[in-house]
């Protein structure tokens, strides 16, 4: 038999294991779903668009989902799409999670009042645009976590946390409440990137001020550079260690307020700290920052 009809039989054939595992997948996600979302009718009514399968790596997206409360006590939340990459469902607490919402549109005068006054200052009118991201894995009791938040036109939040020790019993919550100070922190970091939102707040700050930008800034810096001077005449008080943070994190945040695109804030103690000894420690900043091995970046 000629190669190339081989080869054209054979991804025919693969072409169609592919469409019909996908449509096969996504009808018995879409059963799922709908039970689930059966379950939650009498607090939330669901609605969404499409839904897809990939039947290989088991990705789940969602369109056009709108959330409204069951009572009418509140607008529908609208989200562009839910993407699902990965979920453990295997386990009565997921080993493995990562999820996307994308696009959630929430009206600015359906947030708390003063808040939204607030945002409406700045320049904001239309609805907020929110994505959010989580991903986990939980494996020895060791969680390893990453998240995100982003308002479009505003800013990104992103975390990343390392904690062992982590014993949770979904059928007990409330043991978390009892637990958690035993938690080790290994790692830590906190990243905000500016789109526009700390931009406005120095705008906004400058004219109530009656100054230029460029001056509010120079305040900002000198003020800065006047807590660190302040600090260094008692570095008697402190290690090596500590002035060595508080200059890194001075040189950072002046460095951010001239050109704010993003600053980070990692935590690398040089052993596993627990969330006990870092509470204890929480209103003695010196001793948290030695603790904690703090950086800044900027």
């Amino acid at each position: 038999m000629n190669i190339k009809l081989i080869s054209g039989v054979v991804i025919a054939g693969l072409a169609v294991s592919y469409v019909g595992g996908k449509l096969y997948m996504t009808d018995k996600v879409e059963k799922q779903l709908d039970a689930k979302i059966i379950e939650m009718q009498p607090m939330l009514d669901v609605k969404y668009g499409d839904l897809s399968v990939e039947p290989i790596t088991q990705r789940i997206q969602l369109h056009n989902v709108v959330l409204t409360p069951a009572d009418g006590s509140g607008n529908p939340i609208t989200i562009n799409e839910i993407t699902v990459n990965e979920l453990d469902t295997s386990s009565e607490f997921p080993t493995a999670l990562d999820f996307v919402l994308n696009g959630i549109s929430i009206s600015i005068d359906d947030i708390e009042p003063q808040t939204a006054d607030r945002l409406k200052a700045l320049g904001y009118s239309d609805d907020l645009l929110i994505s959010l991201s989580t991903k986990y894995t939980y494996v020895d009791n060791v969680m390893d976590w990453q998240f995100g938040l982003s308002a479009e036109d505003m800013g990104k939040m992103e975390y990343s946390l390392n904690i062992a020790n982590f014993e949770f019993d979904p059928k007990q919550p409330l043991t978390l409440l009892f637990s958690y100070p035993n938690y080790q922190l290994n790692s830590a970091e906190l990243t905000y990137t500016d789109q526009s939102l700390v931009n406005r707040m120095m705008k906004q700050e400058a004219e109530n001020s009656a100054i230029s930008v460029e001056e509010l800034k120079q305040r900002l810096s000198d003020k800065i550079n006047a807590m660190l001077a302040a600090d260094l005449e008692t570095s008697n008080e402190m290690s090596d260690a500590e002035v060595n943070v508080a200059k890194n994190a001075a040189e950072a945040f002046i460095k951010f307020i001239n050109d704010p695109q993003s600053i980070t804030i990692s935590i690398n103690p040089e052993q596993a700290v627990t969330l006990g000894e870092i509470t204890q420690s929480q209103h003695d900043p010196a001793k948290l920052i030695s603790l904690l091995n703090m950086a800044f970046k900027a």
